[in-house]
């Protein structure tokens, strides 16, 4: 038999530039990574059943602008309604992510339902931006016992939920002359320098430590939510100070 000719096999194929019969692999696209500011609006949407937005704050709002990275609230009177316990969030620079409920009571409200009209009036000529001061509370609670009680019971409770739930909760004071309005918020603290990390896992602990905290309240002295707050409620009064329990 005649030798083959040359670069062909026994069946007469080409061998020589003969290219590979498998298909690279096709490489998949990765999703867009989403910022944590949706993150946190998606996480706290879920937790609640509300829809949050995100808004310019109140000029009211008493923490610089230049502190804030974003503000978001909840605008919809169904949705504030069914969950009070949360109404706004914002993430402040250096500190973390706050999370404010609706306010749970003023000292007007409180001082006349306890000692009546007259007393409620007098009252509004007391300024409240010295209420950090011990002299100013140990004034106050002569004045006003029953009230500052509350106070303590509703700091309590805060305080109370946060160790068992393991989160950062507070009572907190917005105002000065004539009224002061408390809420309950919790921080979910920005992660240390060289840390990373989804802030998730501590929202949702933070949400449910809120909703825990503001049932407590609502059980003790019931909650309400009238008209004007509903109505109003981007002037709500933001918190005014920093501090945990």
């Amino acid at each position: 038999m005649p030798p083959s000719p040359r670069g062909k096999s026994k069946g007469g194929t080409a061998t020589r530039g003969r290219s590979s019969s498998k298909a690279r692999p096709v490489a998949k696209r990765k999703p867009p990574k989403v910022s944590e500011q949706e993150l946190v609006r998606e996480t706290v949407s879920e937790a609640t059943g509300a829809l949050f937005e995100v808004v310019a704050p109140h000029p009211a709002f008493p923490l610089a602008v230049d502190r804030l990275e974003w503000f978001m609230r909840c605008r919809n009177k169904e949705d504030i309604a069914k969950a009070p316990y949360l109404n706004a969030l914002w993430k402040e620079k250096g500190v973390g992510i706050w999370l404010e409920s609706l306010a749970v009571g003023d000292t007007i409200d409180w001082i006349e339902l306890a000692y009546g009209d007259e007393k409620a009036g007098e009252s509004l000529d007391i300024d409240y931006s010295r209420f950090e001061d011990p002299a100013f509370q140990e004034d106050f609670k002569q004045r006003f016992p029953i009230v500052m009680a509350r106070v303590r019971e509703y700091e309590q409770l805060a305080a109370d939920v946060s160790k068992k739930m393991k989160v950062r909760l507070q009572v907190r004071r917005a105002g000065s002359r004539g009224m002061l309005v408390f809420t309950v918020a919790a921080l979910v603290q920005s992660p240390k320098r060289g840390e990373s990390g989804s802030p998730v896992s501590a929202v949702k602990k933070s949400v449910a430590a809120l909703k825990e905290t503001y049932q407590q309240i609502s059980e003790l002295y019931g909650l309400s939510l009238p008209g004007p707050v509903v109505e109003s409620v981007d002037t709500a009064v933001g918190p005014i100070e920093d501090g945990t329990p």
